[in-house]
């Protein structure tokens, strides 16, 4: 054990994304949520916050910006002086030299007036998921009643940019989405946001199904990749499209990624109660066939660097290792992701050492091949330019 322990010490961390589930209840009941507890009510203490505090200044895997994100849950069922509560033990983090962020992301029905005074006071990253026009958002982000949400969240919306809160917005392509791309686009462009996201429909969790698996969606898929292409290059790219911006990094970049959902500790996921867990987000609080759980700890117990000995953890760090080593010797597109996301090959082929799923065959396969004819045509353009200049 001491070897395996030596040899994953080389490639721990540093933690950049520290994902804090202040409760896991979320108010509304969307039809694609992975998360599996939405209904329960228990919330982060102060004493579990101080504790991940403790846990991260003593195990040498803080070296860089850390990124707060409270989620895993809608963060806006708890009032703005919850936060106003916990956000500033995060002093001590920046006191050792590590500079800290606060992130949330939320569907926006719950911003209240002092909600908007906690951002601007800690200049918090908001992230509102909305998928688009009412006649689409509300196909899927409704109530547990059925009714549609999208009226709430965008009065949310309204009230923060009334108070001069920016945000960022998340979208979740379903196949009747990607048939409207003006729709879309002309939303989230007239919604003022700086950048759109746009998360496949995904089999995650406890969501086992997906409108993605439809006969003919690639072409659609891409159909709706090239008319927002189209209208953000009009645009002069203004407005930043996550998926179509981080092919192009991917596919520029001369230098080997890190992926840090198959890399322990880059990213550290802690439940309201004091649970953690590493890899994929989506995996805390979720299960399987094959493993009970994927909870390596709690911050009140056990220290980050035990995990490295625990039997779930090693089991569960060979299986994604031996993933992440057959994409790399069966996928052309390794370099672009990775190794791809193990909670998605959970979820949709049984088990973390499988290769290639919905996600990564339409988020990163047909998207870095949409960039790659993108680059080539700018490049060509180019060359044409400075051949008659």
């Amino acid at each position: 054990m001491a070897d395996t322990e030596h040899a994953l010490t080389q490639r721990v961390g540093p933690v950049k994304l520290l994902i804090l589930q202040g409760t896991p209840f979320c108010n509304i009941d969307c039809a694609y949520c992975y998360l599996p507890h939405r209904n329960q009510r228990g919330r982060m203490s102060v004493e579990t916050v101080n504790a991940v505090i403790d846990n991260l200044l003593s195990s040498d895997m803080l070296r860089g910006p850390l990124l707060v994100n409270w989620h895993a849950g809608e963060p806006l069922v708890l009032p703005a002086s919850y936060y106003a509560e916990r956000m500033p033990l995060f002093d001590r983090v920046v006191a050792a030299g590590i500079p800290v962020t606060h992130s949330l992301q939320t569907n926006a029905m719950l911003v209240s007036e002092e909600h908007c005074d906690l951002f601007l006071r800690y200049d918090v990253k908001v992230g509102v998921s909305i998928d688009g026009p009412a006649h689409i958002h509300d196909r899927k982000r409704q109530t547990r009643n059925g009714q549609g949400t999208h009226a709430a969240a965008m009065a949310g919306i309204a009230r923060m940019q009334n108070r001069g809160v920016s945000f960022n917005a998340i979208c979740v392509l379903s196949d009747l989405s990607v048939r409207h791309p003006d729709e879309v686009y002309s939303f989230f462009k007239d919604l003022g946001v700086r950048a759109v996201g746009f998360n496949i429909e995904e089999i995650e969790g406890v969501n086992k199904t997906s409108s993605i698996t439809t006969d003919g969606f690639d072409d659609r898929f891409l159909g709706f990749l090239e008319r927002v292409w189209q209208r953000a290059e009009a645009d002069h790219h203004v407005m930043r499209i996550r998926e179509l911006d981080d092919a192009e990094g991917r596919l520029l970049d001369k230098h080997p990624r890190r992926n840090s959902q198959t890399e322990p500790f880059i990213n550290l996921s802690v439940a309201y109660d004091g649970d953690f867990s590493t890899f994929c987000p989506e995996l805390l609080g979720n299960s399987s066939e094959t493993h009970a759980d994927f909870v390596f700890g709690n911050v009140h117990t056990t220290p980050l660097r035990d995990t490295l000995r625990h039997p779930n953890f090693v089991a569960i760090k060979s299986e994604i290792d031996a993933g992440v080593e057959a994409c790399r010797d069966t996928c052309a597109y390794f370099a672009v992701c990775a190794g791809g996301n193990p909670s998605n090959k959970l979820a949709e082929n049984g088990a973390f050492d499988s290769t290639e799923t919905l996600n990564c065959h339409n988020r990163v396969k047909l998207t870095a091949d949409f960039m790659m004819d993108k680059l080539e045509a700018r490049a060509d353009s180019k060359r044409r330019a400075a051949a008659v200049e």
